[in-house]
């Protein structure tokens, strides 16, 4: 199990630290001082109304990309021999999904953390923030649109090269940057706040996305293994 995080260079986490703070910084300037409502935003889970939230929006769910790079392309790139040691693709897929899923999972409680212990330090530790039902819906609602970026990112390694997963990662970025403010759309995957029946639709939507995009990894695992027998 840590031997996941091992694909994880530090460089990845000084950057998260100095992302956050900067996330932090900005949004307690504009107001927003809650932790869990600094969170959200920063994922797109609030409007996104000015250029600079667009821009950090778009920064942090690349740094999630640039934290997950590493594992996935390993996994990618040594398939043939990590096969022969898993002995199928499937216990191969298994090994690479559930991988992606712990480090994602990490990524955003330390990114709350984080956030958490900023809020704590520059109060002069006058108050502690308590974790609520309400804050625990954020994490979670956080943490599954990190999912369906997470898999959206092994799909693309799988079909293309790093350059092109980039750059086609970066567009999908930027139009959900852009169309943010448009949360009464019948699809939508960011985490914002709504009525419960909406929040339980959106939740639904999300986790089939996920289903879809794991479908799909198991078929171009299918493709390429028979494009490896025909060749």
């Amino acid at each position: 199990m840590i031997s996941v995080f091992r694909h994880v260079k530090p460089f990845s986490l000084i950057t998260l630290v100095g992302s956050i703070l900067i996330s932090y910084g900005y949004l307690k300037s504009t107001g927003i001082s809650d932790p869990a409502t600094m969170f959200q935003t920063v994922f797109g889970g609030k409007p996104l109304n000015e250029i600079l939230l667009k821009s950090l929006f778009v920064m942090i769910v690349l740094l999630l990309q640039v934290t997950l790079i590493d594992y996935i392309a390993f996994y990618v790139d040594n398939s043939d021999n990590l096969l022969v040691r898993y002995g199928n693709k499937n216990a191969w897929l298994k090994a690479l999904l559930k991988g992606a899923l712990m480090i994602t999972a990490a990524f955003v409680i330390l990114f709350y953390l984080i956030a958490l212990l900023f809020d704590i330090v520059s109060n002069d530790f006058k108050g502690f923030q308590t974790i609520n039902m309400n804050t625990v819906e954020v994490i979670a609602r956080v943490y599954l649109f990190c999912v369906i970026i997470a898999f959206a990112q092994v799909y693309l390694l799988l079909k293309f090269t790093k350059a092109n997963t980039f750059m086609i990662m970066v567009s999908i970025l930027i139009f959900l940057a852009l169309t943010n403010h448009y949360q009464d759309a019948f699809f939508y995957i960011l985490p914002r706040s709504s009525s419960p029946m909406t929040t339980i639709l959106h939740v639904l939507e999300s986790i089939v996305l996920v289903i879809v995009l794991v479908v799909l990894i198991q078929r171009n695992m299918i493709t390429k293994e028979l494009s490896f027998h025909e060749d």
